[in-house]
């Protein structure tokens, strides 16, 4: 009889440490739920850096630098590479300022990419943007 009021003394303690460390477990984590609840999600900000990359090279990689010439050449018509640049630089400076969220930055460069790629395969007229 006395293993058995030992045994339910155990488990009523042992029910009680459980209980309060899944208390702090929920605490815990509903506060790092409210303070990454604004932050930009990593993996579509990563794909603009990279998007962002990718436009900059295929538009400013034919650009004499100094002495310096770069070798890798994307031949884009230079009327559409200073469309895309203008566009470019607008998104980034509207972006930066906080005028759109990150979503719309990462849409408007895929537009802009779309652009330059068609742009390899085409003449300046058959665009229409």
């Amino acid at each position: 009889m006395e293993a058995i009021i030992y045994f339910l003394a155990f488990s009523v303690v042992t029910m009680g440490l459980i209980l309060q460390f899944d208390k702090k477990q929920s605490v815990r984590i509903n506060r790092i739920l409210k303070e990454t609840r604004d932050v930009q999600p990593l993996f579509l900000m990563r794909s603009a850096e990279e998007k962002l990359r990718n436009l900059n090279d295929s538009l400013y990689s034919n650009m004499v630098v100094g002495s310096d010439v770069r070798v890798r050449s994307v031949y884009i018509n230079e009327s559409i590479r200073q469309l895309a640049a203008t566009r470019l630089t607008k998104l980034v400076n509207s972006y930066h300022s906080g005028e759109i969220q990150l979503k719309e930055y990462n849409t408007r460069l895929n537009e802009i990419t779309a652009m330059v790629n068609a742009a390899r395969e085409m003449n300046f007229e058959q665009i229409s943007y």
